[in-house]
């Protein structure tokens, strides 16, 4: 009778670990689309330092899209999202400088580049370093990242809990990026602020259009 007893109860220990490790994996399953909610068909509007800026979750294949436009420029990121995190494949960006006078590029990388880790949580802390290819040039970026905490954004569109992230991206093109951003489950990018330093007369021609520091603030969540 004992010995069935003390079987019994191993099954149950079992069981409530298998029941465990399958939680944490829906849970990091349910993260991997929270944040970049594709199947909710919504734009988002910011106010930014573009003006009015429109970003739009899509799926393509295994990829998520994510694309943001305004008049002044175009941005968009391929990604590779799972239960480990959130990596780049790619991503375009289009700005218009003068009238007739625009810069676009196309960055690829030699491995995805990690956007942030799962399961996000405050405290947590991720490196990346690889090649990255634009117009035939190989430039070595590395990114140091945080999940600094849990804090409540008010906005026009509305208040929302979300997680601070920042991220500094340092380039062999002597440019530093500092990105703060706040992410909200279910709805996406709440609110960035990047700060832009170096990269000689293209540094100084950006900082004297205004572009040396980037902001974007969620105003309204639009239905599809």
């Amino acid at each position: 009778m004992i010995k069935k007893s003390i079987y019994i109860i191993l099954v149950l220990l079992l069981f409530a670990a298998l029941n465990g490790a399958s939680s944490t994996k829906e849970n990091s399953v349910k993260d991997s689309d929270s944040y970049f909610p594709a199947n909710k068909k919504i734009t988002l509007v910011y106010e930014s330092s573009f003006g009015d800026s429109f970003t739009k979750y899509s799926k393509k294949g295994e990829f998520t899209i994510s694309s943001s436009e305004a008049d002044k420029f175009k941005y968009r990121q391929t990604l590779l999202i799972n239960e480990d995190g959130v990596y780049v494949t790619e991503t375009y960006q289009f700005l218009k400088i003068f009238l007739f006078i625009n810069k676009e590029a196309t960055f690829t990388y030699g491995k995805p580049l990690l956007l942030f880790p799962f399961p996000l949580q405050p405290g947590m802390k991720w490196e990346w370093d690889g090649d990255e290819y634009s117009d035939g040039n190989t430039n070595k970026v590395k990114v140091t990242g945080k999940a600094i905490d849990d804090e409540i954004i008010i906005t026009k569109a509305g208040t929302f809990d979300a997680i601070k992230l920042e991220s500094v991206v340092e380039s062999s093109t002597n440019t530093k990026n500092t990105v703060t951003e706040w992410y909200a489950k279910g709805t996406g990018l709440i609110k960035a602020n990047i700060v832009i330093e170096g990269g000689g007369l293209e540094g100084t021609l950006r900082d004297f259009l205004g572009y040396g520091t980037i902001n974007f603030e969620l105003k309204e969540i639009r239905n599809q």
